[in-house]
């Protein structure tokens, strides 16, 4: 396999790496990643964590993940999966891309519990579309449990969320989130995307979730999909929406500028 000429700090293929300020106003940045395929939010996931860790302001085992997507990402690594994962050069962003891009699951989603099972994230919470509310729990690689809540309703993560004690968060938005009903991918047509209202209405900067979300949040990760968005007009203009909800034009947090 061959390895990117700058194997420490190159970004995976397909993704699309900034630096913004701290949404807590902490003298520091964050990094937006926008990622093509998913499965590279891993990458990123692992990066971040190992920076919070060397700089000393992670605050607790491993960072909350709340995530926003159309689907249960929740698929577990098999026994050769694991092995592979243990394999790995966490300082190597290079092997670790190429990992990801070759042996992770090509529907993406294996993602969130390889990370998990690695401790690169802790809790997961996930705001979806495709069944009820559940609750469960996945050992990591030290026998630790993570816990998992899923959601349907905004409304319920949202109280949810609040009552709890983070101090590190992850945000993941997956763009599919933002389509009505399931399409068919070899059908870009079947796919209606939600109309700028009803995506304001979720990512809203107002929402006592992303209050909280945001004074706590080390990284956030949008996934473009657009195999699941209808193609890639859509998945621009719904990211155009998402991104705008966030920043001003000059890439600044909108929440600070008030």
């Amino acid at each position: 396999m061959y390895e990117n000429i700058e194997p420490l700090k190159c970004n995976p293929p397909g993704t699309f790496r900034e630096v913004v300020a701290h949404p807590g106003g902490e003298d520091r940045a964050i990094e937006k990643a926008i990622i093509m395929e998913h499965r590279f939010a891993f990458v990123f996931w692992m990066k971040w964590k190992r920076a919070l860790e060397k700089r000393g302001w992670l605050e607790q085992a491993a960072p909350t993940l709340v995530t926003i997507d159309w689907h249960r990402d929740l698929a577990p690594p098999d026994r050769e999966q694991k092995e592979g994962l243990l394999g790995l050069d966490q300082s190597n962003l290079s092997d670790v891309s190429n990992y990801v891009w070759g042996r992770f699951d090509q529907t993406n989603d294996g993602h969130i519990f390889c990370a998990a099972w690695l401790n690169l994230v802790g809790d997961i919470i996930l705001l979806k579309n495709s069944s009820g509310p559940m609750e469960d729990t996945f050992a990591d690689r030290h026998g630790c449990e993570h816990r998992i809540f899923e959601f349907r309703d905004v409304e319920r993560m949202e109280a949810f969320l609040v009552q709890r004690d983070d101090r590190n968060i992850f945000l993941d938005i997956d763009l599919d989130y933002f389509i009505h009903g399931k399409g068919n991918v070899f059908y870009p047509g079947t796919f209606e995307p939600y109309t700028e209202e009803e995506i304001r209405s979720v990512i809203n900067i107002e929402r006592d979730a992303f209050r909280y979300i945001l004074s706590r949040m080390d990284g956030l990760t949008i996934a473009q999909e657009p195999s699941y968005c209808g193609g890639i007009a859509n998945s621009c203009s719904i990211m155009k929406i998402v991104n705008n909800q966030f920043f001003d034009a000059r890439n600044n947090w909108k929440h600070l500028n008030k």
